[in-house]
């Protein structure tokens, strides 16, 4: 189905900057969390975890713990019967690894669920967990995807040789004849470190059977209507009979996108025990048990001419998995959607890609912010700036002479993707005059202070709001990630949206309310947005992979469409007027040209549902104003670009952040203030990522630094003033025009970090940085390497 018709003219909402409707109670601490949740006779889980990263369990001992006085139950997988693990992925070339609720008779990973204790209280629960005593017989490790790969290493599941759970080729054009006429060829290894979103709010689960036999769930998820059908799966219940309530949630990122174990466990405690339980993860579960992501290993061959026109690529993406696969998107993503995005902004036509998924003795990795395309963007623009240096030329031109132009959209790049619109040059040319760019680039980097200045550039381009057509083309078969809208108005003239979105931080009860109330011409005021419970919004996939804007938005727009277009045909019988002649604004109809010819939208509510002597025949116009819609659109593409200004110590290694600019084309803003601030935490977030977190496994697989003491991420202290800049390049292919923006920020800000440490470092030689994080130490040991050279 084509989009709705644009609306011409001045828009009184949508693309205007107003303040979230949510924020006063968040900001006055008055706004509910699951942990917030009390209930009476609640009572507590604490789980008990493996120690060992590997090992067969030979023996638990639960007599002291049963004795403690106040131990509730104990649940271990005995008690699970046949139903013992979570839901297959069956995508592609894969190699279904499920994952158990509770380890049996063996454990993979540190953190590995074995047990639920319940008790009054949390404390009392890990009071009682130290109790458990269990014996192990230890096995040996995989820690590195690479030696997991070779003969003769130990397999994490029997089932599985030589750990590799799934493996995906890709070629098109003549990519070896693109390397042999290549003038230069860039060939590298490059890595991206094992991290967590670590939201504010770590997870947390409450439920309940409630007095009619409902089960009632509380979960910190971005996924409501998802999480309730399989809960409904696999607790054999009708899924009527299940309530999944997301309250607020603060942040997700793709982390709250998958279906945890504990979010099964504890709704099945409740259904055994008839009494409300809860469980709220605290911050070293969550940096060892929640989802991790983005640790790969690539090997990047570029292939260019020496006026820096690219000819080919070739990548082969290696993802450390873990020990599972995290349902629903599991750890394929990072290198199977990673591959796919390896062209950008680029028109090169060769290419050559392989995807890997490697088993380790690690939580399981899934989707985060940036899913894949963190790392292989990273890979690229690493080896291209090495290949900039080395012929002598500026990345930026490289940038130029390889662009889409604006007149060749729509463009399918050398994976398959269509890109739907956009002006590269534009983009580019706006991020390189805000940041000064050419005349940085020409000063000296020895600053006064003794300190190397650098700038970095990184133009992205963003895939966005996936839809059922491309998540398969992606690998993930079977998968449907359309969504729907409920748009209703009551007898008064006030509107309520029931969304299958789940806001996390989006903003969505303000953006979507602005939606429907240019779409409907009645005042933002009279909109409310219903979201995140299952009771009572409409079925959705949720929120994530930038989706919320484009699908969230679009089903929005189409259903207030349908009520706008039933409003008018019911004003158009009791004006008596052609409905052609009427429009709506602010809440009243009028007829164009006669304003004092009107009613109030609140007016004709009343009458369609009240006065059937003066609205029309039921038969003509159905005396409802309500309308559900449904949405599954074609791919949509976003674009931007990030400059970087550091100034490093080349004694110390420290990198300090003067400037950061950034530049977006998200096409239709709904709202440019929640636009910028999509584009303000996903660069926090990137920084993160470039310059700070890691988390760092021991080779008996410890994770050494599960907790914030040494698990760094930013703070308001790191980051600095962030310069925003928008062009708006509306979709053809979306309601609307809009394109999605959550992503961009982790496609793009660490590769301009990278670029800017190689810049400020050019006095040294070429040094660029095939790593990430780039601490201090990792700084150093670049000097290091061409020192030793020397």
């Amino acid at each position: 189905m084509k989009p709705l018709p644009r609306m011409t003219g001045a828009t009184k909402y949508i693309g205007v900057s107003r303040k979230r409707s949510e924020d006063p109670l968040i900001l006055m601490g008055k706004a509910k969390y699951v942990d917030d949740i009390s209930l009476p006779r609640m009572v507590e889980v604490a789980f008990l975890r493996s120690t060992h990263a590997h090992a067969d369990i030979k023996r638990i001992d639960f007599e002291k713990a049963r004795a403690h006085p106040g131990c509730i139950k104990i649940f271990t997988s005995a008690d699970l019967g046949t139903g013992t693990t979570t839901f297959q992925q069956h995508q592609g070339n894969l190699k279904p690894v499920s994952t158990p609720f509770f380890a049996g008779e063996k454990v993979r990973f540190v953190g590995e669920i074995i047990a639920a204790i319940v008790a009054p209280s949390r404390y009392i629960a890990e009071d009682i967990v130290d109790l458990i005593e269990v014996e192990y017989d230890v096995l040996p490790i995989n820690f590195d995807v690479e030696e997991a790969m070779k003969p003769g290493a130990e397999w994490v599941h029997e089932d599985i040789p030589n750990n590799c759970y799934f493996s995906d080729e890709f070629h098109k054009g003549d990519v070896d004849k693109a390397f042999r006429d290549a003038d230069l060829i860039i060939k590298e290894k490059v890595t991206t470190a094992r991290t967590s979103a670590a939201p504010m709010e770590t997870r947390g689960v409450i439920a309940n059977w409630d007095w009619d036999d409902t089960l009632i769930v509380w979960s910190s998820t971005q996924m409501p209507f998802p999480l309730k059908t399989f809960i409904a799966l696999w607790l054999h219940l009708p899924e009527q009979n299940i309530r999944v309530i997301a309250p607020n949630v603060g942040g997700g990122f793709g982390q709250k996108a998958h279906f945890h174990s504990e979010e099964f466990i504890i709704p099945w405690i409740a259904k055994d025990i008839r009494m409300p339980v809860k469980w709220i993860e605290d911050r070293r579960e969550h940096l060892l048990s929640a989802a991790q992501a983005k640790q790969m290993t690539m090997y990047i061959e570029v292939a260019m001419n020496k006026d820096g026109t690219i000819l080919g690529m070739k990548n082969k993406a290696i993802g450390d998995t873990g020990a599972y696969s995290q349902f629903p998107w599991g750890g394929i993503i990072d290198p199977a959607a990673g591959n796919t995005v390896l062209p950008g902004a680029f028109t090169f036509k060769n290419i050559r890609y392989e995807s890997v998924a490697i088993l380790t003795n690690k939580m399981a990795t899934g989707a985060y912010r940036g899913v894949g395309m963190s790392g292989t963007t990273f890979a690229r623009e690493m080896a291209l700036t090495k290949a900039a240096k080395l012929l002598n030329i500026d990345i930026v031109d490289i940038y130029y002479r390889n662009f889409i132009r604006k007149d060749q959209f729509p463009f399918v790049t050398a994976t398959n993707q269509t890109y739907d619109s956009g002006d590269y040059h534009k983009v580019l040319d706006k991020c390189l005059e805000m940041a000064d760019y050419r005349k940085l680039k020409k000063q000296p980097r020895l600053l006064k202070n003794g300190k190397l200045r650098g700038v970095g550039i990184c133009f992205f381009v963003e895939p966005t709001a996936w839809g059922s057509k491309v998540a398969e083309e992606c690998g993930f078969r079977g998968v449907t990630t359309h969504d729907s809208a409920t748009v209703e108005m009551d007898p008064s003239g006030g509107v309520t949206v029931r969304s299958g979105q789940m806001s996390h931080g989006q903003g969505l009860k303000t953006t979507l309310a602005q939606v429907a109330a240019e779409t409907l011409g009645v005042r933002f005021e009279d909109v409310r947005v219903l979201e995140g419970d299952t009771h009572s919004a409409a079925y959705g996939m949720g929120t994530f992979a930038s989706r919320s804007a484009v699908i969230g938005g679009g089903t929005v727009m189409r259903a207030a469409h349908d009520v706008r277009t039933r409003l008018l045909k019911i004003a158009a019988h009791v004006m008596e007027a052609n409905v052609a002649d009427l429009n709506i604004d602010e809440g009243v109809v009028f007829v164009k040209g006669s304003p004092d010819r009107c009613m109030t939208v609140r007016e004709l509510a009343h009458i369609t549902y009240f006065d059937r002597f003066r609205r029309p025949d039921p038969d003509d116009v159905e005396p409802v104003l309500s309308a559900t819609r449904h949405y599954d659109p074609p791919e949509t593409y976003s674009n931007g670009a990030h400059c970087v200004i550091i100034e490093l110590d080349a004694q110390t290694g420290k990198i300090d952040i003067t400037r950061i600019v950034a530049v977006e084309d998200c096409g239709t803003m709904i709202n440019p203030q929640v636009v910028e601030g999509q584009m303000r935490g996903g660069i926090a977030q990137g920084i993160g990522m470039a310059l700070l977190e890691s988390l760092e496994y021991d080779k008996s697989g410890q994770l050494n630094n599960a907790s914030f003491m040494d698990f760094l991420v930013p703070n308001a202290l790191t980051l600095p003033d962030i310069e925003c800049a928008h062009f708006s390049t509306p979709s053809p292919l979306t309601e609307g025009g809009i394109k999605g923006c959550g992503e961009a920020a982790m496609l793009s800000i660490h590769c301009a970090f990278g670029s800017a440490v190689a810049d400020a470092l050019s006095d040294y030689g070429i040094l660029v940085p095939m790593a990430i994080p780039i601490g201090p130490q990792q700084v150093l040991d670049l000097i290091g390497t061409r020192s030793a050279a020397n």
